[in-house]
C-alpha cells in the first residue's frame, strides 16, 4: 500500500444520512440518499472493507489513480478494500446512492472484484426496488441491534449479493424457467375455473403481461391452453386410470359431468 494514502471510511458531509458501525460487526457503514460529489468529493483513500456503491440515478466519476471512469446509474460498484479510489461528479445532475461497506471480500464469487480493483455491474431498473428494500432492512437491523444482529447482517449480505447478481443485465430471469414454473402451477391447479387472478399472483404479473407471455410461448390464449390441459388430464384419467366421467369432471372442477362430456365431444370433433 503506497504511503500517504489514508485507510479509513470517510463520512458524508453534515446533514447527509449514514450509519457508522464498529469493527466487531460484519457491516461497517451504511449511507443513502442524495449526494453532491461536485461540492463534497470523496477523497482518495483505501476503505476498511469492501464498498458496495449502488448508484441508483445520476452519474459519478470513479478515480483509481491509474484510471478514471464515468459511472451512470443504475450500476453497482464493488470496490476491493485494497483498491485506492476517489469519487467526484462531472455534472450537477442529482446523484442518488446506497452504500454498504462490509468486512472482507464478497461472499458471492461472481461478484468478487480482482484484488486491488473493482467491479461495475449494470443493474436492471425493474429490480432496483428489491435492493432499496434490502438497504432499508439493514438500517432497521442496526437500529434494533439485538443479539441476532451479526447473523442477520450476514444473511442480508448474501441476499444483497444475490439480488445484485439477479438484477444485472447479464443474468435476467430466463423465460424458460418462468414457463416451467407456469406449466407446473397449471398442472397442479387444473380444478380451478378462473386461473388468471391466481396465476398473476403466483408469477407477479399483471393480466395484460400474462396474456402476452402466453401468446409468445404458445400462440394461444391462456384460457384455450388451460382448457386443453384439462382435456388431456381428463382423457388420461378416463382412459388410463379408468375413472368414470362423473368422477373426473368433479375432480377437474366442472360443475356438472355433462360439461366435461360436451368438452370431450368438442375436443374429439376438432381433432
Amino acid at each position: 500500500m503506497p504511503a500517504g494514502i489514508p485507510k479509513k471510511t470517510f463520512l458524508p458531509p453534515p446533514g447527509r444520512p449514514s450509519w457508522d458501525g464498529k469493527s466487531d460487526l460484519p457491516l461497517l457503514y451504511l449511507g443513502w440518499g442524495n449526494r453532491d460529489f461536485g461540492r463534497h468529493p470523496l477523497a482518495f483513500h483505501y476503505d476498511l472493507g469492501t464498498n458496495y456503491h449502488l448508484l441508483l440515478r445520476g452519474e459519478l466519476v470513479l478515480n483509481t489513480g491509474s484510471a478514471t471512469r464515468i459511472v451512470r446509474g443504475p450500476t453497482a460498484l464493488l470496490i476491493d478494500s485494497e483498491c485506492a479510489f476517489s469519487i467526484t461528479q462531472s455534472s450537477r445532475a442529482r446523484v442518488e446512492i446506497l452504500v454498504w461497506i462490509w468486512q472482507g471480500r464478497p461472499l458471492t464469487a461472481e461478484l468478487c472484484p480482482a484484488p486491488g480493483s473493482y467491479s461495475a455491474v449494470p443493474l436492471r431498473k425493474d429490480r432496483i426496488a428489491s435492493l432499496v428494500a434490502l438497504h432499508t432492512r439493514c438500517r432497521d437491523e442496526v437500529a434494533l441491534a439485538d443479539g441476532c444482529l451479526n447473523r442477520t447482517l450476514l444473511a442480508l449480505r448474501e441476499l444483497i449479493e444475490v439480488e445484485i447478481l439477479r438484477s444485472s443485465r447479464a443474468t435476467p430471469q430466463t423465460t424458460d424457467t418462468r414457463w416451467t414454473l407456469t406449466r407446473t402451477w397449471m398442472t397442479a391447479n387444473l380444478s380451478i375455473n378462473s386461473p388468471v387472478p391466481a396465476l398473476c399472483d403466483y408469477l407477479r404479473m399483471s393480466p395484460s403481461t400474462l396474456h402476452r407471455f402466453f401468446a409468445r410461448q404458445t400462440g394461444q390464449s391462456l384460457g384455450a391452453y388451460f382448457r386443453n390441459l384439462k382435456m388431456q388430464e381428463a382423457l388420461r384419467l378416463i382412459r388410463d386410470e379408468k375413472w368414470q366421467v362423473k368422477e373426473a369432471a368433479y375432480h377437474l372442477g366442472y360443475q356438472h359431468p355433462n360439461d366435461l362430456s360436451r368438452a370431450l365431444a368438442s375436443s374429439v370433433k376438432s381433432t
